[in-house]
């Protein structure tokens, strides 16, 4: 008797797994993610390519690409994609103005990614030079944060610098061109109005290269791009949202291992249709970190410092405020150094 009791309990421990298997799959089989041709991106990529994705229970993948910050969280509110890989400005500025988002992770940092590069014919030598050309950035991006932090860093005046809003490819055709003779973007714009050959950087996210101070370390950047979902998709769906951050936290730190870089590479320049060459020139610049640290929270208010100083935000919450650690918690608890506030 002991022993079939013995075979029965054994039994019941073995099939218990499997239950809670069934019990773990996502409520959705359908998943969208708001896509991008940047290096940020590896982890999604990574996600799709190995199957980790499909394993997890997402077996239907629709990776859209959108024209502006401000059309992508509409989507995410909408739910016509349930994941979001933005900057960190745009949905700092939503959660700031009463929209329901939450962010879920930090997927990568990526101030040196930022970049301010001039024409060599601008004569732009020491930052009161900057007052004279015309800047192109996309206005309502972390570029607009970046031109606001390095303002300040070197004390100008920010209202008389002569900004021309246009996003990324209009940037570098009016580089080219001169109608603009510096822009302040992110990658791989950057890379591509360097190689223009009459170009020079004149400040990455977090040195100078004014002539005065070359090579200092000043933050002219604090963006990070971090992993964003809707306040009702994750109410309604907590398996669903679990298992998405432990398949993107496996990810992060795949892509993370130099020993895996040649791979990461290979397989990023294949999913974006970018050359390969291009993609490790700029490989880089971008550091993969899933952690809810001190630096998480520090880029968080520094951006919404910058909200505060543009007039678009007057009382900035916390960042740890609309911060939903718990599902990188399950994946990771080493992880969470400092616990979100928002709960489901």
């Amino acid at each position: 008797m002991r022993r079939r009791l013995f075979l029965a309990t054994t039994a019941g421990a073995i099939a218990a797994p499997a239950i809670v298997r069934a019990q773990a799959r996502p409520e959705i089989a359908k998943l969208g993610m708001g896509f991008g041709l940047d290096p940020v991106f590896a982890p999604h990529i990574l996600a799709m390519q190995k199957g980790w994705l499909r394993e997890a229970g997402f077996t239907e993948i629709a990776t859209p690409s959108f024209t502006s910050g401000a059309l992508a969280g509409e989507a995410l509110i909408a739910d016509q994609i349930q994941l979001w890989t933005p900057g960190n400005l745009p949905p700092i500025s939503m959660a700031n103005s009463g929209v329901p988002v939450v962010v879920l992770g930090t997927n990568c940092i990526a101030t040196r990614a930022e970049q301010l590069v001039v024409r060599n014919d601008a004569n732009v030598a020491k930052p009161e030079d900057l007052y004279r050309i015309r800047i192109g950035l996309l206005a309502g991006s972390t570029a607009s944060a970046s031109l606001h932090n390095l303002a300040k860093a070197y004390g100008l005046d920010e209202t008389k610098l002569q900004v021309v809003n246009m996003p990324p490819p209009e940037q570098l055709a009016a580089l080219t061109s001169n109608n603009i003779q510096a822009l302040l973007c992110w990658q791989p714009w950057a890379h591509n109005a360097l190689k223009l050959g009459n170009t020079t950087m004149l400040h990455s996210g977090t040195q100078s290269g004014f002539a005065h101070n070359k090579g200092a370390a000043v933050a002219m950047s604090a963006t990070r791009s971090i992993f964003v979902a809707s306040a009702e998709f994750v109410r309604r769906n907590p398996n669903a949202t679990r298992i998405l951050m432990a398949v993107l936290v496996r990810a992060q730190k795949y892509v993370a291992d130099p020993a895996n870089a040649q791979e990461v590479l290979d397989l990023v320049a294949a999913q974006t249709k970018q050359d390969r060459a291009l993609v490790a020139a700029i490989w880089g610049d971008y550091s993969f970190n899933p952690a809810f640290d001190d630096a998480y929270v520090a880029d968080m208010e520094s951006m919404s410092r910058y909200l505060v100083a543009s007039g678009r935000v007057r009382a900035p919450k916390h960042p740890l405020d609309y911060t939903f650690t718990d599902p990188v918690a399950a994946a990771d608890a080493s992880l969470v150094k400092l616990p979100g506030r928002w709960k489901a």
